[in-house]
């Protein structure tokens, strides 16, 4: 049954890509990408294959089939010059960031260019006006528009402008490499879900057993309802760019739970990639990672099969799982695992003897009588670094638990983590003591807060900067007091509530932290949390009031708890200077369908509010500016955003910068050195927001020029040489706050 479905599902493929098999590949060079379908793109899918072109412009573009032009559109950023090509199967083939078009289409769009005065133009054509024959000339190659670098953007869609899997359908490529997986994750998706002793979502590695075999490498203890993801990478015989699969089909004990395969899907799922991705893991720097599960949100993906599911309430007991992971060309590997459903486990472990080069501790179960047969021990720095794992020299059974002794030498001054294992395959949730080690003092240890939002619950962490012996306690006040004193020692700093319901954690206005011993000691931390409301617009605070979020009832996918944190060291801002404190819009790795609505009021000492907006931190391109609107009235500023991130107030007043100005002031040239005029424009902070924000005239007429975002440069091709004389060049140009620069060109051609 197993191999039947195997063969049924790449014959499947197969036939796919007999759909189109005549097409021709639109360079003439080796079939190389660099990218593929379905790769993620910050709040999107790749829709198509990025075909190298040797890192050189001027590539000529050729016509994959006969058909007609059904769409020329030019723009400053996005897909540059792009090409539509209609063809007579029904199917579209978009060729993307050209240099050019054709010498007779490059006409046509200057004269509607000039007719519209504007260098963006969006242009469709009748079947007749048109026609191209398969291997026509369409244009050339280039890095137009958003592009990082010289490459053909290359798509396929449907008759309904859907995008298709180039490479099942009539664009496959030499490749015998296998998909390589790295890690598996499991998600805790209800509240009661706990994953070997832990609330938390979890990481595990991957062992490869042969060729296209791998396995997990322990039996997994699960409670509750989970769902699984695969950190997976792909190669090509040619490449070792990483890839994206084709498909991955997740089934527990022989019966298929989930199935997902990049064949084709529509533009306005493209957001939906943040659901089909573990958004929180990425967000967190924990790798990208498929999800093997749906739900109500992500369920009208086209790549999810509609039969899937893929959580996990699974019975008691052990259960087989296997994870068929597969590219475009047929290459498949198999992981195999065994996850243990049951309750979770506990111990308590205790220090019996002491020799003088070794020390013996027994190990006992609580609660379940299952006795514990195997055991972990980590030892840690009293920072709570881990160091490395201990072997005990002897072991043996006492009861239902376990008489260990370990070598002296490796404990003495450690914090030691306990890890038992029954008899049944359950993992305990650690248990920490010290060997010779004093613990800190709990009355003057630096601690923080940390809260986790996880599928359906909240978890609070108490992390302290060195090892203690004493568990705090934790309470929420808000409408009720909410006492927990249970919490969790997870490593030798740090300490986790029970999941909170998110009805328990709404509404919460401060966080308490308790010592209790002589002294006591309290800590107490603001937070304003509120509740998302599927019928309402709500509100959230930071604790002094001075930020705000709005959430419409779809701004989330599902019910989340959201609030406002005040962040006390911010990323120092170049160039510009802050006029509010900087906030941490949370929870930081939950997905937005909608955008979420902010506000920052300005303190009332700030009277020049001047060339001013929000900006958001970016990792990799530091303060990044956001549309914004002040209200004079209210003296705050507004904006949005498609996710939540640390925001605050730059005040920036350094112009934008050009140079590199071609042709050069007070420069004589020949007419034949002058075809292009060219121009850098940076601005380090609020930045240029594009081609509209730039103005270029050449003898007092306008330029339609060409903006390269990326570049950050302008350019402007001369359909006809200069005449001999004298001319005056002027650039200027616009931040997104309002600092303006101008430069003025003299120049002559002799």
């Amino acid at each position: 049954m197993k191999h039947f479905y195997i063969s049924s599902l790449f014959a499947l493929i197969t036939l796919t890509s007999l759909h189109g098999q005549d097409y021709l590949w639109p360079v003439d060079l080796p079939r190389r990408i660099s990218s593929n379908f379905g790769e993620t793109r910050p709040r999107r899918f790749h829709a198509g294959l990025d075909i190298q072109t040797k890192g050189v412009n001027g590539i000529e573009l050729k016509a994959i089939a006969t058909g007609y032009i059904w769409r020329v559109r030019v723009s400053s950023s996005g897909y540059g010059r792009a090409l539509y090509l209609k063809l007579d199967d029904g199917n579209i083939a978009l060729y993307a960031h050209l240099d050019r078009f054709s010498p007779i289409l490059e006409n046509l769009i200057s004269l509607e260019q000039e007719r519209l005065n504007s260098f963006s133009i969006d242009k469709y054509f009748a079947p007749g006006n048109f026609v191209v024959q398969k291997g026509d000339l369409l244009g050339f190659s280039g890095e137009s528009g958003g592009a990082f670098g010289p490459h053909l953007h290359f798509e396929l869609r449907d008759e309904s402008n859907r995008p298709l899997n180039p490479l099942t359908n009539g664009f496959s490529l030499e490749d015998g490499r296998l998909p390589v997986p790295e890690a598996i994750s499991i998600t805790p998706l209800n509240k009661d879900a706990v994953i070997n002793g832990s609330p938390l979502p979890q990481i595990f590695p991957l062992q490869r057993i042969k060729t296209r075999e791998y396995a997990f490498m322990d039996t997994i203890h699960v409670f509750g309802e989970v769902g699984l993801g695969i950190s997976v990478v792909d190669h090509m015989s040619w490449m070792n760019n990483k890839f994206n699969i084709y498909g991955a089909v997740l089934s527990v004990d022989d019966n298929e739970q989930y199935r997902v395969e990049f064949e084709r899907f529509a533009y306005d799922q493209s957001k939906l990639i943040e659901l089909e991705r573990d958004y929180s893991l990425q967000r967190l720097n924990d790798g990208e990672f498929h999800r093997l599960f749906a739900d109500d949100n992500s369920h009208g993906l086209a790549f999810i099969s509609k039969q899937s599911n893929g959580k996990l309430a699974l019975s008691p007991g052990y259960h087989r799982v296997s994870i068929k992971l597969y590219d475009a060309l047929k290459n498949l590997v198999n992981i195999k695992g065994v996850i243990y459903q049951a309750p979770p486990i506990s111990i308590a472990v205790s220090e019996i003897e002491r020799a003088k080069t070794s020390v013996k501790f027994r190990i006992e179960p609580k609660g379940i009588p299952f006795p514990i047969t195997h055991f972990t021990c980590y030892s840690f720095k009293s920072k709570g670094f881990p160091e490395e794992a201990i072997k005990a020299t002897e072991t043996s059974r006492d009861g239902n638990g376990m008489i260990v002794t370990l070598p002296l030498e490796d404990i003495d001054n450690k914090v030691l983590q306990f890890i038992g294992i029954n008899n049944q395959g359950a993992v305990s949730s650690p248990f920490h003591t010290s060997i010779n080690l004093a613990p800190a003092d709990y009355m003057t240890v630096d601690l923080d807060l940390t809260v986790r939002h996880l599928e359906e619950s909240v978890v609070i962490q108490v992390e302290v900067e060195s090892y203690l012996d004493k568990i705090p306690e934790l309470t929420l006040r808000n409408s009720h007091f909410l006492d927990l004193t249970d919490l969790q020692q997870v490593s030798p700093t740090a300490f986790i509530t029970r999941p909170l319901s998110l009805e328990e954690f709404g509404g919460t206005t401060e966080i308490v932290v308790s010592f209790h011993g002589s002294p006591v000691r309290e800590s107490w931390f603001p937070i304003r949390s509120e509740l998302s409301d599927n019928n309402k617009q709500t509100a959230a605070v930071s604790p002094r009031g001075s930020c705000s979020i709005q959430a419409s009832p779809t701004t989330f996918y599902n019910p989340t708890v959201y609030w406002v944190e005040d962040i006390n060291s911010p990323v120092p801002v170049e160039g510009g200077t802050f006029l509010t404190k900087a906030y941490q819009l949370q929870p930081f790795d939950r997905p937005l369908q909608d955008s979420a609505n902010v506000a920052i009021i300005l303190p009332n000492y700030i009277r020049d509010f001047s060339k001013s907006g929000i900006f958001y931190y970016d990792k990799d391109d530091g303060w990044t500016y956001l549309p914004s609107r002040f209200d004079e009235r209210k003296w705050m500023y507004f904006t949005s955003l498609k996710s939540l991130e640390a925001i605050t107030v730059i005040q920036d007043t350094i112009q934008p910068l050009i140079e590199h100005i071609f042709p050069g002031n007070g420069g004589s040239y020949s007419f034949e050195d002058v075809q292009e005029i060219q121009a850098s424009i940076r601005d380090e902070l609020a930045g240029i927001e594009g081609d509209e924000a730039i103005s270029i005239t050449l003898d007092d007429k306008k330029l339609l020029f060409e903006y390269h975002p990326i570049k950050k440069e302008v350019t402007f091709r001369l359909k006809t040489p200069l005449e001999s004389g004298d001319h005056n060049l002027v650039i200027t140009a616009e931040d997104q706050v309002g600092n303006t620069s101008s430069e003025e060109i003299r120049f002559n051609i002799r």
